[in-house]
Order: C-alpha cells, then sequence, then structure tokens
C-alpha cells in the first residue's frame, strides 16, 4: 500500500491539515505514527483506513479487508451480540462464520459475559473491547488502531499488543496511534512523527509523554482498570498511566474499590519526575 503527495484539509478555505504525506506500508508492517495533539494523526488513519478521500495526492493498493478501531466505541442502543452479528452479516460471513468468530473474540478479551448487554450500558473498556472484535471479524489484512488501548484494562492492552504482533507476523499492515511511549516500542518496525503535515522518521524517544505514577495499597487483584500496573516489593501495586487520564482513574478506583488507599502520585516525562 502506498500514498504519495496526500493532502487533506476539512473544507475549501481551511489550512491543509495533511501536505504531501508519502508513506509506503509493505506487507508486515507495524508502523507507528505520532504528533501532538490537533496534528492530523486521526485524520490520516482515516484515509490510510479509507474512511476520508484524500483532497490531493493518491492512496494505492489498500488492501481489500481492512478495519479501524478508534478510541472510543460511541453507546449504541443495540445488545452486544446483534451488533456484531450484524457487522459480520454485512461482511459477508454465514451465521455459523460470524458466531464462531464473535465467541472467539470476545471470550480472547475477555468480554464474553456481555453478549446480551446494550453496549451504551458497559464501562468504557469493555465497549472498547467489542470495538476491537468486530474489527477483527473479517479477519483483516490492513487494521488502524486510533488509541486504541486507552480504555482497556491491563489484559486488554496485553492482548491488543499480541494481535499486533501476529498481524505484522502473518504479512498483514497494521498502523497505529498511542499515548504511551513504550507501546509496541521493539516490535513497530518504523516509526514516524506528523508535524506541520508531513511524516518524517521518529525514535522511541519523539514519543515521551508525561505518565502519572500512583502507588495503591489494598488495590483489587487482578487490576480491572487502565494502566500498566506492578506489584512493589511491600505489597502495593504501582500503577503508571498518561498523566491526562489519572484523574478519572482516580476516580473510578475510589468510587469502585473504597478500600483502596491512594499511597502517592507523581508525574514522569522521559524517565524525570515533574515537579
Amino acid at each position: 500500500m502506498l500514498l504519495t503527495g496526500v493532502g487533506y484539509r476539512y473544507s475549501r478555505r481551511a489550512p491543509w491539515v495533511l501536505e504531501k504525506v508519502d508513506l509506503d506500508l509493505a506487507p508486515g508492517a507495524l508502523i507507528r505514527i505520532g504528533g501532538y495533539n490537533g496534528s492530523g494523526k486521526s485524520t490520516l488513519l482515516r484515509i490510510v483506513a479509507g474512511a476520508h478521500r484524500p483532497g490531493r495526492g493518491r492512496v494505492l493498493d489498500r488492501p481489500a479487508r481492512s478495519a479501524y478501531v478508534p478510541g472510543t466505541l460511541p453507546a449504541l442502543p443495540f445488545k452486544v451480540q446483534d451488533y456484531l452479528g450484524h457487522l459480520g452479516r454485512i461482511q459477508g460471513l454465514t451465521s455459523g462464520e460470524t458466531e464462531a468468530r464473535v465467541q472467539a473474540g470476545l471470550e480472547r478479551f475477555e468480554a464474553a459475559g456481555y453478549r446480551k448487554h446494550r453496549i451504551g450500558d458497559l464501562s468504557r473498556g469493555t465497549a472498547q473491547k467489542v470495538a476491537i472484535v468486530q474489527a477483527l471479524l473479517g479477519e483483516p489484512e490492513l487494521l488502524i488502531l486510533d488509541e486504541a488501548w486507552t480504555s482497556l484494562d491491563s489484559a486488554g492492552q496485553a492482548e491488543l499488543d499480541t494481535v499486533a504482533r501476529e498481524m505484522r507476523d502473518a504479512g498483514g499492515i497494521v498502523v497505529y496511534v498511542d499515548h504511551d511511549a513504550q507501546r509496541l516500542a521493539e516490535d513497530a518496525t518504523a516509526a514516524y512523527l506528523l508535524r506541520d503535515g508531513a511524516l518524517m522518521p521518529a525514535s522511541a524517544a519523539d514519543f515521551a509523554v508525561a505518565m502519572a505514577v500512583i502507588d495503591f495499597e489494598n488495590a483489587p487483584d487482578p487490576w480491572p482498570l487502565p494502566g500498566h500496573p506492578r506489584i512493589l516489593a511491600d505489597g502495593a501495586l504501582r500503577v503508571t498511566i498518561l498523566a491526562e487520564h489519572s484523574d478519572r482513574l482516580l476516580r473510578d478506583v475510589l468510587s469502585t474499590y473504597p478500600n483502596t488507599h491512594v499511597r502517592t502520585v507523581r508525574t514522569v516525562e522521559g524517565g524525570r519526575e515533574i515537579l
């Protein structure tokens, strides 16, 4: 798949969000895209997925089967099994194929118990698992992950990492955006920063962002919420999460697990503590 001279703007009088974007996506590619908020990362990913048409330039040889996972699944009024079943039919699967893939996907992401729940009633993390399962139903050759890890618990994040590696190893193409500087850092075949409407090669250091490090006492085990958990020598649990999501995490913990206590909260960036 090849993007050549791709540009995009949201109206004729609007500035160009993307200009002269060139990107070669060969089979077996696992590509990371970074950049500041508002730089056009999501716009670029939607063009790669085929959801947006470029205002100029060309997109060539997009795989026939592609899937896009946004950071949040809308609060749809459908039951999980009905939603996934409908999407399976749209993709031409038989009822038997759809049922088998839906069940396998939900079990893989530990969400099989929510089949009969309405999507709008699910937690953010569980709804995100449904979004991932729907993307994998058609066994895509091209998978676009637009901050798809954000609301997942640690087990779900690890499983999505595995999905990305498996697709790469099977000759598929994966393009992703994520705030975690270490996300698939050793697995990506290339990384780019989107800056001033163009892509440029990047290193892992270019993706460093502010992270909150929170130490909990009497935390639930296993850890059921977003973030990267690690048990300390004294039995406390240290959770690392993107700093901008730390307030929401603390609210969720304190409201859901009243016996859990917050020992310390600090913010680090690039390994250095922010005072």
